[in-house]
């Protein structure tokens, strides 16, 4: 099942749930990248070693630098005041105490990078504490969109980002990791097969592929890379109907938050329109009120 047919089928299941009966025959697996089920496969207590080598294979660590423990931390960091509680996917840290942040992005939202950079703040804020100095520990951020956020970079699935200077390296300990699942499928279908990447990561996403197609996919390479366990347990059987109702009920609130974002960013282009529009004399503020649909109190210069 991939991410249309999830959204199809949860918008039909959130008004009859008597059809959920129906998609169990003709799917095979369930969507991996929903949040829930998403947590339940690649934060599994009594699996750690599959989510250690997806995240070596996703963050490209090997040798020295790979992760060998993963040890799942507390997922919400409330807020304080007026601070917004952060609600992290997974997060745990490493066996060097490396904190590794795992976000999975369901909706293009150009505001989605800031939500990354708040949520690693609250992160990087409790691990100092009061009488210690400001020895920050290395922490990893691996965002999984399921969107394309950057249709411009068409050849570019996989981005990473850290703090630069002078268009060098300034700060080694911050590593983020935004990878693009439907912008690989799409650079995979038009390269030829000898020509395709050859890398822990892709073959980590060719599974992932693979189980959103629902194919076979062989146990050797299940246990190279996750382990024999997860073609079962991705699999619809392995849900109860309640667990599968409450990730549909989540998707559904999602899609209405994705329209309420989309109607929000075309009153902000709305905004900024005006507002170069008044500044180079082509309209009264008066007039953008009318023709573009904004208020008063849109071209207000912003407070500092």
């Amino acid at each position: 099942m991939n991410r249309s047919e999830f959204i199809a089928m949860a918008k039909d299941v959130h008004e009859h749930p008597e059809h959920l009966a129906d998609y169990r025959k003709i799917y095979k697996n369930v969507y991996p990248f929903s949040d829930g089920i998403f947590k339940m496969l690649m934060a599994n207590e009594a699996k750690p070693e599959r989510t250690v080598k997806f995240l070596n294979a996703m963050l490209g660590l090997t040798g020295d630098k790979a992760i060998k423990t993963y040890t799942l931390g507390v997922p919400e960091n409330p807020g304080v005041l007026n601070d917004k509680t952060a609600i992290f996917d997974i997060y745990g840290t490493t066996q060097a105490g490396e904190p590794v942040l795992i976000e999975v992005q369901q909706n293009f939202n150009t505001l989605f990078v800031d939500r990354l950079i708040y949520y690693t703040a609250r992160v990087i804020s409790r691990t100092v504490k009061k009488a210690q100095d400001y020895d920050l520990p290395h922490i990893y951020v691996l965002s999984i969109l399921t969107e394309n956020q950057f249709p411009r970079e068409r050849d570019t699935y996989l981005h990473h980002a850290q703090l630069v200077r002078n268009r060098r390296l300034f700060y080694g300990k911050l590593d983020i990791f935004l990878v693009e699942l439907e912008k690989f499928f799409a650079i995979e279908d038009r390269t030829p097969h000898e020509n395709r990447e050859q890398s822990d990561r892709a073959e980590m996403l060719r599974i992932f592929r693979d189980v959103l197609e629902d194919k076979d996919i062989p146990e050797e390479k299940l246990k190279r890379f996750l382990d024999k366990d997860f073609a079962n347990d991705v699999s619809f059987k392995r849900f109860t109907d309640e667990t599968l109702l409450n990730e549909v009920d989540g998707m559904t609130d999602m899609l209405y938050e994705k329209q309420g974002s989309y109607l929000q960013g075309k009153q902000d282009q709305a905004i900024e329109i005006a507002k170069v529009l008044i500044s180079a004399g082509k309209l009264t503020p008066e007039e953008a009120i009318t023709l573009l649909h904004v208020s008063q109190s849109d071209l207000q210069p912003s407070s500092k």
